[in-house]
């Protein structure tokens, strides 16, 4: 095998294997799992990132709650438990609701953390 052929077997040519974890919220179990690179770029541009010069004027509320949203799925499916339509009742949801306890592991999976980066 050439080794280009090769490269591309690793990488353009692996499956597509998402991370994902369980999150228990008052006895019911969400899968939250790691978002597509074109999910990410979509869920930053939604809170004003489009580069990391706008990471100190980022809507940290707009991450959040697009991220519960474009994250969230039934467990074991591939159907998303929110919809855009949820946007504004997750974004006035309490701070430290079921949408922190979605959202924490969500932003672990994303390989982003928006509050250290605002502090650099």
């Amino acid at each position: 095998m050439e080794m280009k052929e090769k490269l591309r077997e690793i990488t353009v040519g692996a499956p597509k294997n998402f991370k994902s974890e369980t999150v228990e919220i008052d006895g019911v179990e969400f899968e939250v799992r790691q978002p597509s690179v074109e999910d990410r770029g979509k869920l930053m541009s939604k809170a004003g990132v489009t580069s990391t010069r706008d990471l100190d004027d980022m809507d940290y509320a707009s991450l959040q709650a697009y991220s519960v949203i474009y994250c969230t799925y039934v467990p074991g499916t591939d159907e998303k438990v929110f919809s855009e339509d949820d946007y504004e009742t997750i974004k006035n949801c309490p701070a430290g609701s079921w949408v922190d306890q979605l959202n924490a592991p969500i932003m672990n999976l994303m390989n982003v953390q928006p509050e250290e980066d605002a502090k650099n």
